[in-house]
């Protein structure tokens, strides 16, 4: 608590004496993938989820509430579609009303039967309710039960539930207050822990409850697969004499506490319209789920399961998820029947960039049929690339607009069972001032199978090292090695990448600090050459200065640049994604970060030797998820900066900066006779200053800007009227900036 506390202090220190960039969720850029325009592309991306069904904007209609536990990510949708249809808006304007420290499972339900959904989530040792408090529009939870507490063997006990596993609150026997089913400690059988609130109060408003039944359902799950006995716990902790009783609560010494596993998921739902509860299980270790039905025709005769659907749901395609499958009951089309979603219930090891199963339901709500229909829902309609997304913007396609690359960690690979990673290519098929991007692959240059380090977590950077015009590549990847892959494309031509060679120092040794390293080319020191800065898993910044004429030789000066430190006090990992961006010449350096805050540092000119000044260890207090990577540009050459934003979940947020003379830029909209032609060029172009004076020229300067906001080359006037040589650039949009010691006039310039 101390280390968050730190933390909003030294925030809120920062944000009230710095300006900040200023950046806010921009959502207006097209993503178009399979020849449709995606409707959501910039959400951020979806791992392993669980639904609900909320009323977010109280218009009477059932939303989406869906928690990543990934990094423990609330993501909230507006159902738009009419009855029957399934149309939803990703909305994260309603995210902030839910608590901000969920963790593990979350899942709304109206234990109070007021209308309004409570919060039912995860608590070391067990579950912590959240009552929503909300009125007229808007949704509000306050923390009533801080760890659910059930009454057995005589006395209270904490309400044991696994972190990893996934209750069901259901109303088990019919009185209208929601009770419990969860595998308990052995993690065997299913406990039952009815909620007494109807028998005490006459009201479904209380949290009390009492462990009825330590094995309902009388069945048995094998501690080392997924396989159930039916009609197989009359043994220790659960006796034959007992059975016919609601509560056959026993405990003696024979109980066999070795008989765990570790974790399952459960989905309670009346298969049958017997009114009687049928169980959907998943198992940790297992990719299918068993569907266990219930003989009873009566609530609370302590019926047992008499058939089970091993792949479940067999009339359709049965879920298939790796391991460690979790069911949810919500309705998906707004017809007031509810429909299935199969999500992984595992942060690790499982399919992760179509993760989201959608059955629908053509049944009715108590007799359903679910039919499966696809396995990417939600996750189809925005970028989506696995695990920890890297963002990365270059040219490839060498039409002077700027593409945009996806990289992963690593996605799961269904026929292996592990993680690789792949680059996603999304070209950029717009104008100079309207960009749009085209999903075109999503194993770029086919990386993936050139057999380079772990095939994990690839992070490119992109430059001309050998002076012939192209951009060229240096990828850093998982061991933490990085590697030159020479573009043999040619200027103006659709880059090309085929082989590679491990990064080396000036002294012929590999550049390596450790596993994990995300590169970034930059000319740091002003040579007009691009030195390279390391971000290391430590949270440091490695740094080596290229001293090399028509090629690279990058010289080791430091592991630790500018006392850079991302890594938050106390932890080890830092995993730090360096951006600078050049601001009418200053350096300002954005530093994504395991945590998922953004680190703000300027007082970068002229102290490579020194200490960066800390402005801010979350900018503009923008958290979008664990593991940030900003990618930083000016699009479309405008006075504003776009932020492309990956994190855990495998998606990208899409962000623009206030105007840049908000952000310490000095850019005064003012009269001016200044002015470029030929305008698109072919390389030679004019630059007309006006009627400036002597002292006035004298004062003056022309900076050429590449639309990433990188300094390519600066002029000082002598005549009001200048010719420039840009021929050697690459075809693309630039930035042409006029700065005295007044104001600074910017323009546009594309060369062609």
């Amino acid at each position: 608590m101390f280390k968050k506390n730190l933390l909003i202090v030294f925030t809120i220190i920062s944000t009230c004496n710095y300006a900040q960039f200023g950046f806010e969720r921009n959502n207006l850029i097209e993503v178009v993938q399979d020849g449709e325009t995606q409707k959501f592309p910039w959400a951020g991306g979806m791992d392993y989820c669980q639904y609900s069904s909320i009323d977010l904007d109280f218009d009477g209609v059932e939303d989406l509430f869906v928690f990543d536990r990934t990094c423990n990510k609330v993501m909230t949708f507006l159902q738009k579609g009419a009855t029957g249809v399934t149309d939803y808006e990703y909305a994260p304007e309603y995210e902030k009303d839910f608590p901000a420290d969920l963790h593990d499972w979350a899942l709304l339900v109206d234990y109070d039967c007021d209308g309004l959904k409570d919060l039912f989530t995860s608590e070391i040792g067990g579950a912590r309710v959240f009552r929503n408090t909300g009125e007229a529009d808007e949704n509000t939870f306050e923390l009533v039960v801080p760890l659910l507490v059930s009454q057995i063997y005589g006395g209270d006990s904490y309400m044991y539930m696994r972190s990893s596993d996934i209750p069901a609150i259901v109303d088990v026997d019919g009185d209208g207050d929601k009770d419990v089913l969860a595998f308990g400690v052995l993690g065997t059988t299913v406990e039952y822990h009815k909620c007494m609130s109807m028998e005490l109060y006459g009201v479904c408003d209380s949290l009390e409850f009492e462990t009825k039944n330590i094995c309902w359902g009388r069945f048995r799950e094998a501690s080392v697969s997924n396989e159930v006995s039916l009609w197989d716990t009359l043994i220790s902790p659960c006796r034959a004499d007992d059975l016919t009783d609601e509560f056959p609560v026993i405990i003696t010494d024979e109980a066999d506490r070795s008989d765990r596993h570790i974790g399952s998921s459960v989905l309670a739902l009346d298969m049958d319209n017997s009114g009687v509860m049928d169980l959907v299980l998943g198992d940790a270790s297992y990719k299918n789920m068993v569907l266990l039905m219930n003989s009873g025709e009566a609530v609370n005769t302590n019926s047992g399961m008499d058939e089970q659907d091993l792949e479940f749901p067999s009339n359709s395609v049965p879920v298939d998820l790796a391991i460690f499958p979790a069911g949810f009951h919500v309705d998906l089309n707004n017809d007031g029947i509810r429909d299935l979603m199969a999500c992984p219930n595992s942060v690790q090891g499982s399919e992760n960039a179509k993760s989201n199963w959608r059955y629908m339901n053509i049944g009715e709500d108590l007799e359903p049929e679910f039919i499966y229909q696809e396995s990417n829902f939600l996750q189809n309609q925005m970028i989506e690339n696995g695990t920890s997304s890297l963002p990365v913007f270059f040219d490839h396609s060498g039409d002077g607009l700027l593409d945009l690359l996806v990289s992963s960690q690593g996605q799961y690979d269904t026929l292996s069972g592990n993680q690789k990673c792949k680059i996603a290519y999304y070209e950029n098929i717009g104008t100079a001032d309207t960009p749009i991007f085209e999903f075109v692959t999503d194993d770029y240059e086919d990386l993936s199978t050139m057999g380079i380090g772990e095939s994990l977590a690839f992070y490119p950077t992109f430059g001309d090292l050998d002076g012939d015009g192209d951009e060229d590549m240096i990828l850093g990847e998982y061991v933490g090695y990085c590697y030159y892959l020479e573009n043999t494309g040619g200027a103006g031509s659709p880059a090309i990448f085929n082989t590679f060679v491990t990064l080396t120092d000036s002294e012929g040794e590999a550049i390596f600090q450790g596993t994990y390293s995300y590169p970034l080319l930059v000319d740091l020191d002003r040579d007009s050459d691009l030195d390279l800065v390391i971000g290391r898993r430590t949270g440091k910044l490695q740094y080596l200065e290229n001293t090399g004429a028509g090629t690279y030789n990058f010289v080791h000066l430091t592991n630790e640049l500018g006392g850079v430190d991302v890594s938050g006090e106390g932890f080890i990992q830092g995993h730090a994604v360096p951006q600078f961006v050049d601001l009418e010449g200053e350096y300002q350096l954005l530093i994504g970060s395991k945590l998922g805050y953004i680190y703000y540092y300027d007082a970068i000119e002229g102290n490579l030797d020194g200490i960066f000044h800390l402005v801010d260890v979350s900018l503009d207090n923008i958290n979008i998820g664990t593991y940030s990577a900003p990618a930083i540009v000016n699009l479309n050459g405008d006075d504003r900066y776009e932020m492309v934003l990956g994190n855990r979940r495998g998606g990208v947020v899409l962000f623009e900066s206030a105007q840049a003379s908000n952000i310490g830029i000095q850019s005064n909209e003012v009269a001016n006779d200044f002015s470029i032609y030929p305008n698109p060029t072919n390389g030679n172009v004019t630059i007309s200053l006006g009627n400036l004076s002597a002292s006035e020229l004298k004062s003056t300067q022309v900076i050429v800007y590449s639309i990433r906001g990188e300094r390519l080359a600066l002029y000082k006037p002598q005549v009001n009227t200048m010719i420039l040589d840009l021929s050697k650039y690459a075809k693309g949009t630039y930035i042409i900036n006029i700065v005295d010691d007044k104001q600074s006039v910017k323009k546009k310039l594309v060369i062609q």
